[in-house]
């Protein structure tokens, strides 16, 4: 009951009491306007990580070539 509490304080369900019985509904338009919050922020970070991403194959690649072989080292 008490995490039906923190979703009814914020708003994303509802609750409707008829005898003992208590029927809780979500609401869907606050999770939609989140789940569009959160798309401009996964499209940021996407677009990051694919940069992070790009340059660390980039390092690793430079630094593949600059080290001697094995057989460079005996």
């Amino acid at each position: 009951m008490k995490h039906l509490d923190v979703l009814g304080d914020a708003g994303l369900v509802t609750r409707t009491k008829a005898g003992r019985t208590v029927a809780v509904r979500l609401a869907p338009e606050p999770l939609e306007e989140a789940m569009a919050w959160l798309r401009r922020y996964e499209r940021f970070w996407n677009a990051s990580l694919d940069r992070l991403v790009a340059y660390a194959k980039a390092e690793a690649r430079r630094l593949a070539a600059s080290e001697p072989s094995k057989a460079d080292r005996r």
